[in-house]
């Protein structure tokens, strides 16, 4: 083969080099490229409603809807506003009474109050003015949640519960992880499966406390 024309060896090394440079190009601009979330195109509204551009609670994806403010929720009297949520995503108003049993103001059952958080604040029908708070409760490092379903009742209480060393009248119950249960090996790793708590030995008795905060049971009554 004779040797190559000088033209035809700029060709071969013109092409070649159009080939790899865009390649290495698209490589480190992939590589670079901030990760982006484009919006978008803008809603129009009806008249009176408002444009909300958000993310999904649970997926975190964008979302943009029409928003219109609803009309203040009107109780009647021994009522109040509030709003609750009839799936992990919703948020909706109602009315509650004033003496709602999980409005907690104190704690009892052993438990230790860490957080107050304000229900309601403004005013009532007749124009009373009212403040609703409500207090978190919390067991102590010592002791454990024991949910007891009371006789003759349709809701749980909460009793914090010894680990160990329990009383007479009581019995020591085990209390499995149901989380951990159903998770990988690895996942739990340094939560035990299974905790052991006393508990009163008559389904029927409730536990007796000392009358402050994060105090042991001395004991069982009905």
């Amino acid at each position: 083969m004779g040797p190559l024309h000088p033209v035809y060896l700029f060709l071969v090394f013109f092409l070649s080099a159009t080939i790899a440079i865009p390649q290495q190009t698209t490589s480190i601009t992939m590589a670079a490229a901030p990760a982006v979330i484009t919006q978008g195109p803008e809603l129009r509204c009806a008249q009176g409603q408002i444009a909300v551009y958000t993310t999904d609670c649970t997926l975190g994806i964008p979302v943009s809807y029409c928003f219109s403010q609803e009309p203040p929720i009107e109780c009647a009297q021994g009522f109040f506003p509030s709003v609750w949520h009839p799936d992990h995503c919703m948020e909706q108003s109602s009315c509650f009474p004033l003496n709602e049993p999980w409005i907690t103001t104190e704690c009892s059952n052993g438990a230790i109050p860490y957080s107050t958080s304000t229900i309601y604040q403004g005013t009532l029908v007749g124009g009373e003015s009212t403040v609703i708070r409500a207090v978190s409760c919390s067991c102590a490092a010592y002791q454990w949640y024991s949910m007891t379903l009371l006789p003759g009742l349709s809701n749980y209480d909460t009793f914090c519960m010894p680990y160990s060393s329990c009383l007479r009248g009581m019995t020591t119950s085990v209390s499995i992880n149901e989380y951990c249960a159903t998770q990988p090996a690895g996942v739990c790793s340094d939560i035990p499966l299974e905790t052991e708590f006393c508990k009163c030995a008559d389904a029927a008795q409730t536990p007796v406390y000392p009358d402050w905060p994060g105090a042991n049971p001395t004991g069982c009554e009905f």
